[in-house]
């Protein structure tokens, strides 16, 4: 079970589909890592359509929410037809099956100023950034923080920063105005998938000097 599971919001907005691919694509991945949080998916889907049928409007009331999630525990979910997903890469062997389509025939890591490296996904209707992100261990990214929402999902080893420490399988936001700076715990290389909002913003002691390149995607 996921320490870090995402938030019963983001979970609700994901079963019912109203989430962006970026952040669906966070949530796919938790799903396919962790039974708890696909348990709680499954009975969100089985029971929410008894939100959309409200004749109050469009928008899901807290208390209205608070009473589905109270009736999780007692809802039974057939599991769903298994498939068998493409075969990962050579060397993403550790990808889950709902990753594998994003990384096409020959995915490549590329170094990064700062001693990590990253891989852009590509997304076909969604303006959020997202990428692979692999940091050895000990190593970590550069200062900063976030003005725009940041969703991050560890697929491989773990990393530890101000707000914890966070395995396999667990669910991530950023922490806002207030600055991080995740380190890759000891063991095997971090592998983690991050969804920005907005760029992120450096702020140690050479920040302002690279933060342009971060607008532009080239950090």
């Amino acid at each position: 079970m996921s320490r870090h599971p995402a938030p019963d919001e983001l979970l609700l907005d994901y079963a019912t589909g109203a989430l962006p691919e970026g952040p669906a694509l966070v949530l796919a991945l938790q799903c396919a890592l962790d039974p708890a949080t696909r348990r709680t998916v499954g009975q969100l889907r089985d029971i929410g359509g008894a939100l959309l049928e409200q004749e109050d409007g469009p928008a899901f009331e807290e208390s209205a929410l608070e009473q589905v999630l109270a009736k999780l525990d007692g809802v039974a979910v057939d599991s769903p037809p298994v498939s068998v997903p493409a075969a990962a890469p050579r060397g993403f062997e550790w990808a889950p099956a709902p990753l594998v389509p994003y990384l096409g025939t020959a995915p490549r890591w590329r170094k990064v100023l700062g001693g990590f490296e990253r891989m852009p996904i590509r997304l076909a209707h969604d303006t959020h950034r997202v990428e692979l992100l692999r940091l050895e261990p000990g190593h970590g990214l550069p200062v900063h923080h976030h003005v725009g929402e940041e969703y991050t999902i560890v697929l491989q080893g773990g990393f530890t920063d101000s707000t914890g420490n966070y395995g396999v399988g667990d669910f991530a936001t950023g922490p806002g105005s207030q600055d991080h700076e995740p380190i890759a715990d000891p063991g095997s290389a971090c592998i983690a998938l991050i969804v920005l909002e907005k760029p992120i913003v450096l702020t140690g002691p050479w920040g302002r000097w690279f933060n342009p390149l971060v607008k532009r995607g080239w950090l």
